[in-house]
């Protein structure tokens, strides 16, 4: 499969191309961002202080995932 990039900005939620590229209606794209940090307000999260949200009686329990669909040992 070939592949073609192009560079364009995204305003307003939506992607900008250059004006002379024009892609066909239903188009596969894939999108690749360089230097993205999916934590977009770079905070970094406190394990701390996500605890000290938790509950005080909260008690810890096993979960269940259903019965193994593939060749995955327990």
């Amino acid at each position: 499969m070939p592949v073609t990039t192009f560079q364009g900005t995204v305003e307003k939620g939506q992607i900008k191309l250059a004006a002379d590229v024009s892609l066909p209606e239903n188009a596969k794209v894939y999108v690749v961002v360089p230097d993205f940090e999916e934590n977009a307000n770079n905070e970094k999260f406190n394990l701390a202080e996500l605890v000290s949200r938790m509950p005080s009686d909260y008690q810890v329990s096993e979960e269940s995932f259903g019965d193994p669909v593939g060749k995955e040992e327990w």
